[in-house]
């Protein structure tokens, strides 16, 4: 049992203890037990503030997340921006991001002295503009075989799938919370345009930190593990990890808050190489000075 209320703008949380968190200090919150109670304060509250809320289902797998309402001071211009963007404009920025995307993916494999590293790397110079020749799925079939053996597939059901799914749901929360936060309107994708996805436009940028996850995963878990909460508590930790943007080392939260304000400013000029991606580095929780 626990429940999650809010006194003077703190989050209190009460299980066999009672612990109160600034509002202020809190990016995102996972809840995994059905038991837990949530006052219609504290959902308000965690929207007022941009908290990113998470539910999960029955496998403890998030399911969802709350966001707010859109409450940017210039929400109609996002928007029409969003519109108006050219397709050589989204082409440009699709293609930086599958081309980092497949640069961090090659990190990974180095980082864990796997062979297909430079393959990777050559992949990423391939890379038309909108990706139109598909280096994007060419490199990740060609990746995942490197990552986990030649007889691994996505739809297996298994701890590594479990986990992996577990860390993009979180990334894709953390990168849509920061665009709604620059007025984006989420739903509008740059490549991905399903009808039915509210998220299309975090599914473009979250691509580049899929690798963070494989990492962590590749690293720290084996097929037959146990789907443990300590494990889930590090792939939620995981936000917290060291990666690098604009040269400089940033937690996970602070550099999608850099990628989307770069955006902005591509988004503006209509100018792609204003964007600023991450890049991966060795798994490091984030130490403050």
């Amino acid at each position: 049992m626990g429940k999650l209320s809010i006194r003077y703008n703190q989050l209190v949380i009460e299980q066999e203890e009672k612990v109160a968190i600034p509002l202020e200090d809190i990016c995102s919150i996972i809840i995994e037990e059905p038991a837990v109670t949530i006052t219609s304060v504290a959902l308000s509250k965690m929207a007022e503030y941009n908290i990113a809320l998470f539910t999960c289902d029955k496998k403890r797998l998030p399911n969802g997340v709350l966001q707010p309402f859109q409450k940017h001071s210039r929400q109609l211009s996002v928007l029409q921006m969003q519109y108006a963007y050219s397709k050589p404009f989204k082409k440009r920025i699709w293609q930086q991001i599958v081309i980092q995307k497949l640069v961090n993916q090659g990190k990974c494999l180095e980082l864990l002295n796997k062979e297909g590293a430079e393959e990777l790397y050559r992949i990423s110079k391939t890379v038309d503009s909108g990706d139109m020749n598909n280096r994007e799925a060419y490199g990740a079939k060609k990746y995942f075989h490197y990552l986990f053996g030649d007889q691994f597939t996505r739809r297996s059901d298994n701890t590594i799938n479990t986990a992996l799914n577990y860390g993009y749901a979180i990334m894709r929360g953390i990168v849509a919370r920061s665009l709604v936060n620059y007025g984006f309107f989420p739903c509008l994708g740059i490549y991905h345009d399903n009808d039915l996805n509210k998220f299309n436009l975090a599914d473009d940028f979250m691509e580049v930190l899929r690798p963070l996850v494989d990492l962590f995963v590749a690293q720290k878990i084996n097929f037959d593990d146990e789907f443990s909460p300590a494990l889930r508590a590090d792939l939620y930790n995981l936000a917290n990890a060291d990666i690098l943007i604009n040269n400089e080392k940033l937690t996970v939260v602070n550099a999608v808050e850099e990628m989307a304000k770069s955006f902005v400013t591509a988004s503006k000029s209509q100018n792609p190489s204003f964007l600023k991606l991450p890049k991966l580095l060795p798994i490091q929780i984030h130490v403050y000075e």
